[in-house]
């Protein structure tokens, strides 16, 4: 059986070798992109209807605003400026559609039939295109496809500055969310680049520490690096693009795969203390069932993340549940033939140095020395002459039967389940739990129960100043221009006439005009455009002047229609009209989208409730500020979802393994608990949850149930065998603490690089998962011990001892 197990093994590392030139090129190949932030929401979020009606009706509000210091209405450089990015302008594949300098719109509003003077054109644009010192601007509309080559976008608008005398790239002062989605896409770039490599060989390093061996680095850093490589492999071959979120998906299967690998070799170190042939199979035997099962929680916990609302959310789940578990695959195929061969070739490079033949190699008790000394090299003596004889002996005997191989297996296991040596101070520590378990359990709960209620007081958020430092040049650039200029993000008020209203064009307009008005002089808010921004004064009085002159406004609107149609300023369908009125309110303030947002619906709510007749018109409110409040608030909720339904995934899993129902939920509560409490303490502190940080709760809980399986799944094979509970702790303990506590330390180590990241989300998902797990290792060699040793840890035990010890407590 064992030697069957070797020669499959091998034939997995010969097809994994065939393929690793694809892997490897669909690797190299991977695609960098973002998608639209209304793109995030599911289809049927009414916010997302509302914003792609409005794309539809008014075409994509995409834009780029731009201004340097000096920036003045007689700076020769706007011209030129203009004149640059106006020769990208036509052609099919145009970056741009429109371009447009606050000295043209100024012009165009003293011309007939506005005309208006400096100062009143000045205050029409004051905020939007001037500001308060007379800053001027240019704004550029980006066509749908500049908006799939964004790159090309920045690189386009940087050659037209530098093509422009006493310009240059650097003087520009950039935002738009054209400008943020090329900064995020960069984020990811350099992320890549410049922080998946390190976070691998930090991971390699740590690897090698723990095990004190390059031999034994060496294998896990080929399995890990296998899986990290099909990670990334897989996202090209589905059409995927590695976005920011997705950044983080090739170290996340790195660590996991490698920390498979940790426990596969603490394992080996065990079949070596009892056996000196087959060792990698018979130490994949022993990891197999807890590795497969902790794989497949952890994939199932990542899994649950597809019940988000967000789709990146969704794409990680799919991608990271999908990539680990061919990870796995190749992990435990690919062990026994890597394992043996790494030491085989080890002993043949240490032959010279040897002077004592063959004697030492097969002896058994040699090797439990060497064993039991920690270093998992010096099996290496020991497994040479049986390689040799399993891989170079003519086969003696045919496969056996898949039932017959299953008893041998089963048999292999229950034989090789027993450290070697319980180490005293495990005995010891269990001492002093068994005494003082009671009270770390009960302090284990009290603490869970206190940070779901803190819980409650988490909030989210999704703007873009929240996602880079505060010293990155993209945000520098949005306060800059938000100072000097005026708010930069925008929020759409959609006013639809239905084709049966009985308003008149012009009076339409006056509405129009007194939502514009109304929004300017509110204290709170201050700047709105509109079609009556590029309009003569509207009527305001009952003379004579002003009836003849509303009296030409009404013959003259209706031709005017197509025009402002055409400026994106009116919709005209099937179902009537819709005039836009365009609110500006900060990008940059400490305040979220939904409280702006929420400003600017009163504002409209209060201008028609003081008018002394109904409005005949339905008023919606939407833009992309509207649209990231709603993510925002779609976040917390999936948190809860996503959280929820890992615990509902992961927790039959952990019952099937304990054998029982409310086994399965005892040894969730240490898998629990690190989620809970760093979220609660994170809510108490008023810390905010990103994107990225709600991956972070069921990836957490998934790979905290890795290191627990593998505690449990020992410790219930010890009370099976006789042991009592003291007696299964420690040996457990001796046994698969060291790994999990290497595991926790090397899955750590290797997210520390992006501690650095300048991407905010990327940090903050570090910087949680470091975190989390960290309290898992807490919640595994502390309360789960305490649990375990408690009475609520009767119920782990087979019926019969339960039922003894029960009548001993009595």
């Amino acid at each position: 059986m064992l030697s069957a197990m070797d020669r499959w093994s091998r034939w997995s590392v010969i097809a994994m070798v065939l393929l690793l030139p694809v892997i490897i090129y669909g690797a190299a190949t991977v695609p960098i992109g973002v998608a639209g932030v209304h793109e995030w929401l599911p289809d049927g979020r009414i916010q997302r209807e509302r914003y792609e009606r409005f794309l539809r009706d008014f075409g994509n509000d995409q834009f780029v605003l731009i201004s340097w210091d000096g920036c003045e209405l007689g700076d020769a450089r706007l011209a030129g400026f203009r004149d640059q990015i106006q020769l990208a302008v036509s052609g099919s594949e145009a970056l741009f559609t429109t371009v447009q300098t606050t000295a043209e719109v100024v012009e165009h509003l003293k011309q007939a039939p506005i005309n208006l003077t400096d100062q009143q054109a000045a205050r029409r644009l004051k905020g939007v295109l001037v500001g308060a010192a007379g800053l001027c601007a240019v704004v550029v509309r980006v066509s749908e496809h500049g908006l799939k080559h964004q790159a090309q976008v920045m690189d386009s608008l940087y050659a037209a500055a530098d093509a422009v005398p006493r310009l240059g790239r650097g003087q520009l002062r950039m935002a738009g969310t054209v400008v943020e989605a090329y900064a995020v896409d960069q984020a990811a770039a350099r992320s890549l680049r410049q922080l998946v490599i390190p976070a691998s060989l930090l991971g390699i390093l740590l690897a090698w520490g723990c095990l004190r061996s390059w031999l034994a680095a060496a294998v896990v850093l080929i399995m890990a690096g296998v899986g990290q490589l099909m990670a990334i492999a897989t996202v090209t071959f589905t059409g995927g693009q590695l976005s920011a979120v997705l950044i983080i998906l090739p170290t996340l299967v790195f660590m996991l795969t490698l920390s498979s690998a940790v426990h596969l070799m603490n394992y080996y170190s065990d079949a070596a203390a009892l056996h000196n042939d087959h060792l990698g199979s018979r130490a994949m035997l022993l990891g197999f069932k807890p590795s497969l099962l902790a794989s497949l929680t952890t994939a199932l916990g990542m899994a649950s993340l597809t019940a988000s609302q967000l789709s990146p959310v969704r794409q990680f789940g799919w991608y990271s549940s999908c990539t680990l578990c061919l990870a796995t695959l190749f992990l435990l195929l690919s062990f026994p033939a890597l394992s043996d061969w790494c030491h085989y070739w080890r002993c043949r490079l240490r032959r010279p140095a040897s002077s004592g033949g063959t004697g030492q190699r097969d002896d058994p008790a040699g090797t439990l020395v060497a064993a039991q000394d920690g270093s998992l090299e010096v099996v290496a003596a020991a497994t040479e002459t049986q390689f040799v004889r399993d891989h170079h002996a003519p086969e003696e005997h045919s496969l056996a039967q898949a039932a017959e191989f299953l008893d041998q297996a089963s048999e292999v296991i229950d034989q090789d389940t027993h450290a070697a040596t319980v180490s005293p101070k495990a005995i010891a520590y269990t001492a002093w739990m068994q005494r003082y378990g009671n009270w770390v359990a009960a302090a284990g709960l009290g603490l869970l129960l206190l940070s779901f209620f803190g819980l409650m007081f988490l909030q989210s958020s999704t703007k873009f100043e929240d996602m880079f430092p505060a010293d990155s040049p993209t945000i520098r650039d949005m306060r800059w221009l938000e100072q000097n200029l005026g708010p930069i993000a925008s929020v759409e008020i959609l006013l639809h006439f239905p084709n049966d209203a009985p308003e008149s064009t012009y009076e339409r307009v006056e509405w129009v005009d007194r939502i514009t008005q109304g929004i300017r002089q509110n204290p709170d808010l201050g700047v709105a455009m509109s079609a009556t921004t590029f309009m003569p004064p509207l009527p305001q009085t009952g003379t004579i002047r002003d009836v003849a002159r509303r009296s030409v406004f009404r013959k003259v609107i209706d031709q005017s229609l197509p025009m402002l149609s055409q400026e994106g300023w009116l919709a005209i369908n099937e179902s009537g009209q819709t005039w836009r009125v365009t609110a500006k309110v900060s990008a940059t303030s400490d305040e979220d989208y939904g409280l702006l947002t929420a400003r600017v619906v009163q504002a409209v709510t209060d201008i028609m409730e003081t008018q002394d007749r109904a409005a005949a018109f339905t008023v919606d409110v939407t833009g992309l500020s509207t649209v990231m409040h709603d993510t925002q608030v779609t976040l917390i909720d999936d948190l809860g979802v996503s959280f929820s339904a890992a615990f509902v995934l992961i927790t039959p899993v952990m019952m099937l393994i304990a054998r029982g129902f409310w086994a399965g939920l005892l040894i969730m509560v240490p898998n629990v608990l690190p989620e809970t409490v760093v979220f609660g303490l994170m809510a108490w502190a008023g810390g905010r949850v990103d994107i990225a940080g709600l991956l972070t709760a069921s990836v957490a809980m998934g790979i905290a149930v890795n290191d627990t399986l593998h505690f449990v799944n020992w410790y219930a094979k010890r009370l099976a065998a006789g042991d009592t509970r003291p007696q299964a702790i420690a040996d457990t303990l001796t046994s698969c603490a060291g790994a999990m506590f290497h595991t926790m330390l090397i899955s750590c180590c290797s997210i520390v690089p992006f501690l650095f990241s300048d991407f905010i989300p990327t940090r903050q998902f570090a910087c949680l998962m470091i975190a989390m797990l960290s309290s898992a290792i807490l919640g595994d060699l502390i309360l789960l011990p305490a649990l375990l040793l408690s009475p609520l840890g009767l119920c782990l035990l087979p019926k019969a001892r339960a039922a003894v010890s029960r009548e001993v407590v009595a």
